[in-house]
């Protein structure tokens, strides 16, 4: 394992690689558990609470709405006082979220608790990877950011399982409060190590020393508002296009991780057992298509790879459409004999851009301001992609779930559209001062 760097000071050990690679992978685990987390018990939350399923969806758009809030204030501290303790941060936040979401006795505070624990996942993903890529080598930096978002879906998978497991042992009102109350604790957890045992960024401190020093070109020094520089100095239209990007893939991807769950029960007539296992399956398939589009992209570049990733997409989608308008949504037990389930699993394995653009962003924007571009363009499609959409969704589907779900083709379709006009600077060396 090599590093690529400027001075010896910037270089890692061994050891400090793999605690920042753990970490950064273990946010990343907490940021999945949170798409599932709504979504999963969607249906018993809503009765706990005596409220609309639209009441639930509402909770998921204002939980998007405040990870966008998180992206913009955790981006700018990750560049401000460090990546290790805003990660740390962050997942603090959140875990203190979902905890008293456990304890809310009625719809307005648990709303209160999921914006809280919005704004604090919003800062996991631009602080993830701008530790991970100022620390790794510049060969297979694609593959491996692949694995690390891949940690995201298997946030996905720890929340169903627990929630399965809790909705079983304690009943479907008291069962998912178990496991928010389980999956908070552990967050909070994770906020404690991290803080305590992650390295902090060799590129970002020495940027910090020299910054401080007042040795840096006017240029190349951070503003105090750091977000008018990502519209100056040549970056404007790469973060225009990757905050396009990131809405639409959001838009694709939390149409089916919001509504899939709903649909599987109610229209496709899953038992809650088959779902899990079904959901499973598409969890396996997003894993395996992270890593392969994620390694596909050291080759042939971030662009093409998460361009052919969402022809995938829309070609699952495509499908799933076509069969739910002919009337052929039946799932049942028996899935493995459904088309439909064949053309849900397309569409999962569509997700591989997700696995590409973490690193593709890293590489686009500078250090001085890493962690806030990646963050501003990621948490603004979550905001507005996983925020807003799924409700608009909804309602242009005249509250059709199974329609609703469809819709996330249009996602598809302009993510693969605006790529192609996006800056690609794959397998470029990082550097403190760039």
């Amino acid at each position: 394992m090599g590093v690529t760097s400027a001075t010896a000071a910037e270089a890692y050990s061994r050891r400090e690689i793999q605690l920042t690679l753990l970490f950064a992978s273990l946010g990343t685990v907490f940021d999945g558990v949170e798409l599932n987390l709504l979504s999963y018990p969607l249906v018993y939350i809503s009765h706990t609470l005596n409220v609309a399923i639209v009441s639930i969806v509402a909770a998921i758009t204002a939980q998007g709405l405040a990870s966008l809030v998180g992206g913009f204030a955790f981006g700018w501290l990750g560049d401000v006082i460090g990546r290790r303790r805003g990660l740390a941060l962050c997942v603090f936040v959140y875990g203190l979220g979902t905890t008293l979401a456990a304890f809310a006795p009625n719809y307005p505070l648990f709303l209160a608790s999921r914006i809280l624990a919005g704004i604090g996942i919003g800062g996991e993903f631009g602080l993830a990877f701008a530790m991970f890529s100022e620390c790794w080598h510049t060969e297979r930096r694609g593959f491996m950011g692949g694995a690390i978002q891949s940690m995201f879906i298997v946030g996905q998978i720890v929340t169903q399982g627990v929630i399965y497991c809790t909705l079983s042992a304690f009943g479907h009102d008291m069962g998912w409060r178990a496991g928010f109350l389980m999956l908070g604790i552990v967050s909070i957890l994770l906020a404690w190590a991290t803080v305590t045992w992650t390295p902090e960024s060799h590129k970002w401190l020495r940027y910090q020393e020299e910054l401080e020093r007042g040795t840096l070109p006017e240029e190349l020094k951070r503003t105090s508002v750091p977000y008018a520089d990502l519209f100056r100095g040549g970056l404007a239209g790469g973060t225009i296009a990757f905050m396009v990007i990131m809405t639409a893939i959001f838009m694709y991807s939390y149409s089916l991780g919001t509504f899939g769950p709903t649909f599987l029960l109610n229209v496709a007539k899953v038992p809650l057992g088959t779902m899990t296992v079904i959901l499973f399956i598409g969890f396996f398939i997003t894993i395996a298509s992270y890593l392969i589009f994620g390694a596909l992209s050291d080759v042939i570049g971030r662009k093409w790879a998460f361009l052919l990733s969402n022809v995938v997409g829309v070609v699952g989608l495509t499908a799933y459409l076509s069969l739910l308008i002919s009337n052929n949504a039946y799932i049942g037990a028996d899935f493995w004999t459904s088309p439909m389930f064949w053309a849900m699993s397309l569409a999962q394995g569509g997700y591989g851009g997700f696995g590409i653009v973490g690193v593709w962003m890293s590489e686009f924007f500078p250090t001085r301001i890493r962690s806030t571009g990646s963050n501003t363009a990621y948490y603004t499609g979550r905001g507005l992609g996983a925020g807003v959409y799924p409700l608009a969704a909804l309602g242009l589907a005249g509250g059709n779930v199974a329609y609703a779900l469809g819709l996330g083709v249009v996602g598809a379709i302009v993510a693969l559209l605006v790529s192609i006009v996006t800056p690609d600077r794959t397998g470029r060396e990082i550097r403190a001062i760039e």
